[in-house]
C-alpha cells in the first residue's frame, strides 16, 4: 500500500522537477540572449569605429601618403627618414586602444604592417650618400616599394576590412 503510494508521487515528483529546471533554463537562456544583444548593442558600433580607425591608420602609414603629408622642399634624405619613422609611430600608438576591439591575429597584421613600413623607410637610406637630398630618398624608397609584390599597409588593409565584414 506504502509502495503504491510513494511510487507515483516520486514519479510526479521527478516530472516536475524536470519540467521546472526545463523551463528555469530555458528562461536562462532567455536572459543570457538579451544580455548578449544589449552588449552587443553598445560594443558593435564601438567595433565598428575600431576598424574605421585602423583603416585610417592603414592608410596613414602608406607610403604615399608618408611622402605627400611629410615631405617639405630643401630637406636632406636623413631628415624625411626621421619625420617618417616618427610619423609611423606615431599613427600606431595613436591607435593603440583598439585592438581591444579586434582579433589577436588582425593585431598582429597591424604591427607587422608598422614595422615592415619601418624596415622599409630604413632600407630606403642604407643605399644613400651621407648628404643625399629628400628627393633621391624618395625616389630610392619608391625603387624599394616597387619591389614589393603589395605594401605592408595594403596588406594590413584588407585585413582589416576582412574581419570587420564578418561583423555585418
Amino acid at each position: 500500500m506504502i509502495l503504491g503510494l510513494t511510487i507515483p508521487s516520486v514519479v510526479l515528483l521527478l516530472a516536475v522537477y524536470l519540467m521546472f529546471r526545463q523551463y528555469f533554463n530555458h528562461q536562462l537562456q532567455s536572459v543570457l540572449l538579451q544580455s548578449k544583444r544589449s552588449r552587443d548593442q553598445i560594443t558593435l558600433p564601438m567595433r565598428l569605429q575600431a576598424y574605421e580607425r585602423l583603416t585610417l591608420l592603414c592608410e596613414r602609414i602608406d607610403l604615399a601618403d608618408l611622402i605627400l603629408r611629410l615631405k617639405t622642399q630643401g630637406s636632406s634624405a636623413v631628415e624625411l627618414q626621421s619625420v617618417l619613422l616618427i610619423a609611423i609611430q606615431q599613427e600606431y600608438e595613436h591607435n593603440l586602444t583598439q585592438q581591444l576591439y579586434i582579433s589577436e591575429e588582425l593585431w598582429q597584421i597591424l604591427l607587422l604592417a608598422k614595422n615592415k613600413t619601418m624596415d622599409l623607410v630604413g632600407l630606403a637610406l642604407q643605399s644613400l650618400p651621407s648628404n643625399a637630398s629628400g628627393d633621391d630618398y624618395v625616389k630610392n624608397l619608391f625603387d624599394l616599394a616597387a619591389k614589393e609584390t603589395k605594401l605592408p599597409s595594403q596588406i594590413a588593409k584588407s585585413a582589416v576590412k576582412s574581419e570587420s565584414s564578418l561583423l555585418l
